[in-house]
């Protein structure tokens, strides 16, 4: 196959030869795309893919004998780095989650129009070359990384300000744009949403690790987190506000440094108040992305919050000003809030709130199901934003990861006094 080694290596699986002819035809005059073998099943693509060893395989969702979601699971487990596009005539959204869960990264509806068909074998073949290739049948879950995580908290002083529904679509821009791993956590130890926000349920959550820090290894790691159709690995909450209760600050914190050892980016949707935990997430936190709203009330509180920073020992950088919901309709410029409250607004994410609400409902963020929607393309770009901010080598902190794989365990924290909450922070900071 030395001939085809500067072309992309696609195999197509479909059980209706002429859906195969047809495909192979659209692809042809593609001097970049070369067509290297056809399969009449699923059984038939993984023996094909283990002996072409193609880059994408353009995979049928049903097929006999071994169907496109088992085969993909397959393709993915034993061919790493051969990316599956799952093609289908179904647009239900369970057969879109049912294809990412098996580890495709498209899903195109049949027949798809050749330009689009085009475009997802390039964009999918970007992501292939962007990762490293893994030796066959071996997986990175177990591999303890050599440097650290970033944590992204995604904070608000005022209720309503869609924190999670922005943590949730950050999280998978970031996989989209960066091709690393990512995870996304629950910081709302009491009333979590993001389960809801990414229509996941699992009966592992926070409190699995938070009751094992000390024994915290990857394997443990990713058990609890839970794969999202996006291939973002998500942290629950606690099922009940009585159980997150009892998880201590000092808990959390060893959690997110345990992370740190197995994600590149960790993104945290954090509660709308000033308690141990939250201002435990905020502290281990590389960037506050600190969303405000075109609502007096949310512009006094967040300018409360960015006079509070400095004393709680966050520097200027940490704090990233996000304008959620901007709409220039409602009265207010963002330049005259940046006067008011003496920061910077890095970033405006528009307002769109019937797509925002479908999205919600349907479990699936709108980066994914409206990728070009301006409002997708808003966080798109503030993920970007926030992969380059981080991209400079962070001073070094005493947390780095065992070379056994087991977890860092988070840097013991001077306990100043007994005052609890924001305002026994402050004092002991005096």
């Amino acid at each position: 196959m030395a001939e085809h080694d500067d072309k992309i290596k696609v195999i197509i699986a479909d059980d209706v030869a002429e859906t195969r002819e047809i495909l192979e035809k659209a692809l042809y005059f593609e001097k970049d795309i070369v067509v290297v073998a056809k399969a009449a099943n699923g059984r038939e693509a993984l023996q094909l893919c283990k002996q072409h060893q193609p880059d994408v395989v353009l995979m049928d969702i049903n097929m006999p004998e071994l169907d496109g979601i088992a085969a993909t699971e397959a393709i993915v487990a034993q061919i790493p780095g051969t990316q599956v596009i799952i093609m289908s005539v179904q647009s239900e959204q369970e057969y879109l989650r049912r294809a990412m869960l098996a580890g495709a990264r498209e899903y195109l509806i049949k027949p798809p129009d050749t330009d689009e068909l085009v475009r997802s074998i390039r964009h999918v073949y970007k992501l292939r070359a962007s990762a490293p290739r893994l030796a066959a049948g071996s997986t990175d879950t177990t591999t303890a990384r050599t440097d650290q995580g970033k944590v992204i908290a995604v904070f608000s002083p005022k209720g309503g300000s869609g924190c999670t529904v922005v943590a949730a679509n950050m999280a998978v821009a970031l996989k989209q744009i960066t091709n690393k791993r990512v995870a996304l956590v629950d910081g709302n130890m009491v009333f979590g949403d993001v389960g809801v926000v990414m229509n996941i349920v699992a009966n592992k959550t926070v409190l699995d690790l938070a009751s094992r820090v000390n024994d915290m290894d990857a394997q443990l790691i990713n058990d609890v987190t839970v794969p999202h159709t996006s291939q973002v690995r998500v942290l629950l909450a606690p099922p009940d506000s009585q159980s997150g209760e009892g998880i201590s600050p000092d808990q959390l914190r060893s959690v997110l440094e345990g992370l740190r050892s197995q994600f590149d980016y960790i993104v945290v949707d954090t509660q709308t108040s000033y308690d141990d935990r939250t201002l435990t997430l905020l502290d281990v936190a590389d960037r506050i992305l600190v969303l405000m709203t075109l609502e007096l009330t949310a512009i006094k509180n967040v300018k409360q919050f960015c006079e509070l920073a400095g004393p709680l020992g966050y520097p200027d950088d940490k704090l990233m000003l996000v304008l959620n919901k901007a709409d220039s309709r409602l009265g207010i410029r963002a330049e005259s809030i940046e006067g008011q409250i003496r920061h910077k607004v890095t970033a405006q994410i528009g307002n769109a709130p019937y797509e925002m609400t479908l999205a919600l409902n349907q479990g699936v963020p709108l980066v994914i199901d409206r990728r070009n929607h301006p409002v997708a393309k808003d966080i798109t770009a503030l993920a970007a934003l926030t992969a380059n901010a981080l991209a400079p080598a962070a001073p070094a902190q005493a947390n780095g990861a065992a070379g056994n794989g087991k977890a860092a365990a988070a840097a013991p924290v001077p306990q100043e006094a007994p005052s609890k909450g924001l305002f026994g922070r402050l004092l002991t900071k005096r």
